[in-house]
This record gives C-alpha cells, sequence and structure tokens, in this order.
C-alpha cells in the first residue's frame, strides 16, 4: 500500500513540475552568481552560504535549500500533502477506503510516510542538482567552513547531504500540517492554501520581536539549524532543538488528523 501511494505521488505530472522547480531554482542561482558574480557581500538575504558560490561550486546545492526554505519548500510540501485526503474525498474514493479492511490509522500513517519519502526525494534532489551545476560553473576543491576552517571536498559534499537531511527533518512538521489540512476540506488547493498559510503566519510571527519568548514554538524557528552542518566542528544544538520541534508539531497535527479521520463519515 505504501509503495502504491507513493507511486501515485511521485507519478503525477505536478509533481514533475515541482521537481522542475526545485531543481532550476539551483540552476537559475548558479547562473545568476556565474554571470553576475557574488555581489561582493552586498545582500544574501542572511544566507551565509551565497557568497561562497564562487568560490566553491559545493555551496550552490546548500545556498539554493537555504533560500527556498522558507517559502518554495514549503508551498511544494504543503501542495502534495493537501492532497492526501482532500483529493480522495473530492472523487468520491475515500469512501471506499475508510469502508476497506485497512485500518483507518493504517491509512493515515501510509499516507504520512509517503508524503514524507516525497519530501525527502524532492529536497535530495534539489541538493544533487546543485551539486551537479555547481561543480560545472565553479571551481570544486578544498571547502572552508562557517568556521573559518577548511575541510576537503568529500567532506564538503557529505556535509551538503546533511544539510538536506536536516531540511527534511524541518519540514516534517509541514507534512502534518498538510495532512491534518487534508482531513478537514475536500478540496486539496483549500487544504494546500491552509496549511501554506499557516506556515506563512507562524514565519510572520516569528520575526515579531515582541514574540521572542514563543519563538521556540513557531514552526520555522529552527529552519536555519542546518547551517551548524558546516561549522567545525558541526553544532548539533539546534538540530536537537529543531528535532523537538518537528516532533511536537507533529504530534499535535497527526492527533488532529487522527480525531478527524476516525469520526469522519463514509459518505465523505
Amino acid at each position: 500500500m505504501y509503495i502504491e501511494e507513493l507511486r501515485f505521488i511521485l507519478f503525477r505530472r505536478r509533481t514533475a513540475i515541482s521537481l522542475f522547480v526545485l531543481g532550476a531554482i539551483s540552476v537559475l542561482l548558479g547562473v545568476v552568481v556565474a554571470t553576475f558574480g557574488n555581489g561582493n557581500g552586498r545582500g544574501g538575504g542572511g544566507n551565509p552560504f551565497l557568497n561562497q558560490i564562487s568560490h566553491n561550486g559545493v555551496f550552490l546545492g546548500v545556498s539554493a535549500i537555504t533560500t527556498a526554505q522558507i517559502v518554495i519548500i514549503p508551498l511544494v510540501i504543503c501542495v502534495a500533502a493537501g492532497e492526501a485526503f482532500a483529493q480522495e474525498a473530492a472523487y468520491g474514493t475515500l469512501r471506499y477506503l475508510l469502508i476497506s479492511p485497512i485500518s483507518r490509522l493504517r491509512l493515515l500513517v501510509v499516507k504520512a510516510l509517503a508524503l514524507s519519502t516525497y519530501a525527502f526525494i524532492a529536497i535530495i534532489f534539489m541538493a544533487t542538482v546543485g551539486l551537479i551545476v555547481g561543480a560545472i560553473l565553479f571551481p570544486v576543491g578544498n571547502v572552508t567552513t562557517l568556521s573559518g576552517s577548511t575541510v576537503s571536498y568529500l567532506d564538503g559534499v557529505v556535509r551538503l547531504y546533511g544539510v538536506a537531511l536536516v531540511e527534511v527533518l524541518s519540514v516534517m512538521s509541514i507534512v502534518g500540517l498538510g495532512v491534518m489540512a487534508s482531513t478537514l476540506t475536500d478540496s486539496a488547493i483549500g487544504a494546500a492554501s491552509i496549511s501554506f498559510g499557516i506556515v506563512v503566519i507562524l514565519e510572520i510571527l516569528n520575526n515579531i520581536p515582541q514574540l521572542v519568548h514563543f519563538a521556540p514554538l513557531m514552526l520555522s524557528n529552527y529552519f536555519s539549524a542546518s547551517n551548524d552542518i558546516f561549522r567545525s566542528p558541526i553544532a548539533y544544538s539546534n538540530v536537537v532543538k529543531d528535532l523537538y520541534e518537528q516532533l511536537g508539531w507533529m504530534a499535535v497535527t497527526y492527533l488532529v488528523s487522527w480525531a478527524r479521520l476516525s469520526t469522519k463519515d463514509i459518505t465523505s
């Protein structure tokens, strides 16, 4: 059942378009930096890796992920997760799933695992495209970390995928939000809008100084934890905090999803 659900997600046209968009971010970012330079330290929106791209191609994949992690990656995931149950309800197939011998809890777990796998594939794909394009457009060699020390290129590649894995961890709560929203409506677009809207609202709240004491509760508060993978030695404290934050949000969203799904009428 998991394989079938994953195949259903991956072989849709909108999934191909989403992967194309994520890959295009790496390509576009690489072409811009190769054409116009790194901006001589100006701009970057706080991204510590942008000015390093022209010095080492491994930073292209890192920069693409950290640039897209606030808007593009959450949007792509919300669109996919919003269809989990809403689209089934809209097509009238959800009633057959609910009365099938498969338990509703198993159905929820399978869809959540399939969507989490999709998020993993999408982000790893983005990192891989960035790594390849970076190697083509820019020099490769020893990598200078954010701490100023130098590591081998192979170590830099491993750290790039470490950043990708931390990013996968960071979006697990967004998968949960999308699934939760999908159980609340029979409109996939509506579910995607609800979940992405919550992500945007929480990001706005996270940037209000007066709410600094509530920052650990904001979904995106530790999104920048992936930056610490490129420190020497690697700092794991924020990654661990990110894990706790994601587990908290996942617990809430999946409990709501289960509560809604377990009481959902089979005529839905």
